[in-house]
């Protein structure tokens, strides 16, 4: 193990505050040159469709793949282009990070952690804040690409357990000793990977993520 130690974060309104395929999304299709084109109107109503389905009881994985689709016949290389003006705006206006988070991460990237990311969105979206974060590995969805445009197929979904799938991928054979790792989590999607560590900490105030903290004696962050 070339670091001291690992630490697994989820992103979303975890590290940063705010769902990244959401807010990105309104952007691409309200705010960018797309925005104009005949078929973005149809990508709108169905984003709306989709945002007004994301109930609490919904089926997370169903409405992930559903969101991913999408994004067929979208030109790759523009939406990269347009997710760093987006986030170059974002860090510009000073609300990106969940600042309590955020520096926690940094200072175990100072005592030299390896940190790993672990997202349900994607690495086109998410690459420029790992980037600047300084994220040793990004686990997270991946779609397929065909000859510059998304196909709107999942080639592997990152959200529920399939989080810890690719935790446990990534560190089959490699002497990771979990007792001393961390995990950083919002949502009880990510419990599948904060329990298998020593230092599992709740970022937010989920009702739901404040009772498993409190029975199991985990640590909490403040998201505000």
């Amino acid at each position: 193990m070339s670091k001291n130690y690992i630490v697994f974060s989820d992103i979303d309104e975890t590290l940063i505050r705010f769902k990244s395929m959401i807010t990105f999304m309104d952007y691409f299709l309200y705010k960018t040159p797309y925005a104009s084109r005949p078929e973005a109107e149809q990508k709108r109503k169905e984003f709306q469709a989709i945002n007004e389905a994301n109930t609490p009881t919904a089926d997370r994985a169903a409405l992930n793949k559903r969101f991913y689709e999408m994004f067929a016949g979208i030109s790759q290389a523009e939406l990269q282009a347009a997710a760093k003006t987006w986030l170059q705006e974002v860090m510009d206006r000073g609300d990106l990070f969940v600042s309590s988070a955020y520096s926690e991460q940094k200072e175990h990237k100072s005592r030299g952690a390896e940190l790993v990311l672990v997202s349900g969105s994607f690495k086109d979206i998410l690459g420029p804040i790992c980037s600047y974060v300084g994220a040793d590995l990004l686990l997270c969805s991946e779609l397929e690409v065909k000859d510059g445009l998304y196909t709107g197929t999942l080639l592997q979904q990152v959200i529920g357990d399939g989080k810890w799938e690719v935790i446990s991928r990534y560190i089959a054979g490699k002497g990771i000793q979990l007792d001393a790792c961390y995990a950083y989590g919002d949502h009880v999607s990510d419990i599948c990977f904060m329990e298998k560590v020593g230092n599992p900490v709740v970022v937010g105030d989920s009702p739901a993520m404040l009772k498993v903290a409190r029975e199991r004696s985990w640590r909490v962050l403040s998201a505000h």
